[in-house]
């Protein structure tokens, strides 16, 4: 009887930490991802067709767009850094990788310049050269696209930020060699 009366306990008291903490994420992770469903984000299109040299004709186009993808952005790194980037490829090695980048709602607004590398292993499998200047969104993201064909999946990206103050900002992201979505946190340098 004592047993039984033990583990009762115990399992009131492990339901009751996993209720509060699923409480805790709920209310810090989504506070703001209501605010942010359906605004509109900025597109920034890089093109680099030539994935083999260290100079190649890029060209870049910024338009708005609508997103309805949800970010968590209740903790900001600030206008410099993204906190985390969603990385998308659709399988197919001749239309490159998408990479949404998320600085949180505080940054909303305002102007940066990026580039983008993608590796796998020591090889370089395309860049832009020239850095892009983009908006960051309402919703705190802006969606970068490298249409490079890569034949083979990246296992590294590093994004180099301007936020116009003089300083420039690297930062890796290990991903995945595999096609669909995945949301990565940088390591710095």
């Amino acid at each position: 009887m004592r047993d039984n009366s033990v583990l009762i306990i115990c399992v009131c008291i492990i339901i009751c930490t996993v209720i509060i903490a699923a409480t805790a994420i709920i209310v810090l992770g989504d506070h703001d991802e209501n605010n942010n469903t359906n605004q509109n984000t900025t597109l920034a299109t890089v093109t680099n067709n030539n994935s083999s040299s260290n100079s190649g004709n890029n060209s870049a186009s910024s338009s708005s767009s609508s997103s309805t993808q949800s970010t968590s952005s209740s903790s900001d790194i600030g206008p410099g850094y993204p906190s985390s980037v969603t990385f998308y490829s659709d399988g197919n090695p001749n239309t490159g990788e998408t990479a949404t980048l998320n600085f949180g709602t505080n940054a909303a607004g305002k102007t940066i310049k990026v580039r983008m590398f993608y590796y796998r292993g020591s090889e370089k499998l395309s860049g832009s050269y020239e850095f892009q200047t983009v908006t960051i969104g309402q919703d705190g993201t802006v969606k970068i696209t490298d249409n490079t064909p890569m034949p083979k999946y990246p296992d590294t990206a590093e994004i180099q930020i301007d936020p116009g103050d003089g300083n420039r900002l690297s930062s890796y992201y290990d991903l995945g060699t595999y096609s669909g979505s995945q949301t990565c946190t940088p390591r710095y340098a």
